[in-house]
């Protein structure tokens, strides 16, 4: 059996609750106490501040719009279908790829027909490639866009059953390593999204010279018009595109110029004449009158220019 702890042992165990009651007992000092105060203010600001920033943060994501889930969006495009001709696969594949949130771009072109015509085509994610860093002091911030994507696909035109000379897709790698474009404010719009095609060409044209529509009219105009297939393209698109059409319009000229025998390196410039402004209306002209006698003086343009005569070689012969 164990022996009972004896007196002094008993008072060495006592000694610690005897200095914790000391320690309670002595008077505390008014600095200490507002010392505790104030870190007792700071630890209710932080867990007030923490309140804050978890209310505003819930606030904004129930504003925020419904973005698609990284993972369920950027699908690959279907591999079912089949086009007679490659334009009707490029216009198909680029509303899909649209709606998922990317875009894709030609990379190359082989195998050719007899008659020239390419039957394959190679395609990658428009995010495909290294990323480029612009070493230029100007002003323009250039930066890319690129992020080595590794989607891959292929446009091809087969003979065999059961495609029978028609286009099909290919999807070769269908895996992304960037987020979907969804449309936010400040987000970069990809540049095949704000490319104009030959039906806005059209219509630029024809607002451009018979409205007279300034730029910012005109891009307005083209995306109420056409609805969403133009409504990321800006200005500087705009514009872009009218300097190309009069360089085509310039190019055409110069061409039926040295056709006809007129030098072709000047710079022609085809308006129908349906477009070309009206003649000014003639204006009534009235006649100046004529001054009195002591302010008449004779017309400069009239004199000649040359300054020799008899005088001045009178004074230069010695």
């Amino acid at each position: 059996m164990a022996q009972p702890p004896s007196h002094a042992q008993m008072q060495q165990m006592a000694q610690p609750g005897h200095q914790l009651l000391q320690q309670m007992a002595a008077p505390v000092s008014a600095q200490q106490v507002q010392h505790q105060l104030q870190q007792m203010q700071q630890v209710q600001q932080m867990q007030q501040q923490q309140q804050q920033v978890q209310q505003a943060q819930q606030v904004q994501q129930a504003q925020q719009p419904a973005r698609p889930n990284f993972q369920m969006a950027l699908q690959p495009p279907p591999q079912d279908r089949l086009y007679p001709t490659f334009e009707a696969l490029q216009n198909d594949l680029k509303n899909f790829t649209r709606s998922q949130g990317y875009a894709v771009v030609i990379v190359s072109s082989l195998n050719r027909d007899p008659q020239g015509h390419y039957r394959r085509y190679n395609l990658c994610c428009s995010k495909g490639g290294k990323n480029y860093t612009s070493h230029s002091k100007g002003i323009r911030q250039a930066r890319s866009t690129k992020t080595g994507c590794p989607m891959r696909l292929k446009a091809v035109q087969e003979k065999a059953w059961p495609y029978d000379d028609k286009w099909h897709v290919v999807v070769q790698c269908a895996e992304h390593n960037h987020e979907p474009f969804t449309g936010e404010p400040g987000a970069v719009v990809p540049a095949q999204f704000r490319k104009i095609e030959d039906d806005g060409r059209r219509w630029l044209m024809i607002m451009h010279r018979d409205a007279q529509c300034t730029l910012r009219q005109l891009t307005i105009g083209l995306r109420i018009s056409f609805g969403d297939k133009y409504q990321y393209v800006k200005k500087s698109d705009v514009r872009n595109m009218l300097a190309k059409i009069k360089r085509d319009e310039e190019r055409s000229a110069a061409a039926a110029a040295a056709a006809q025998g007129l030098p072709p390196d000047v710079p022609y410039t085809l308006i129908p004449p349906s477009h070309q402004p009206p003649l000014p209306l003639p204006q009534p002209v009235e006649q100046m009158p004529q001054l009195p006698e002591h302010m008449q003086v004779p017309d400069p343009d009239l004199e000649s220019d040359d300054d020799d005569n008899d005088d001045d070689d009178d004074d230069d012969e010695p």
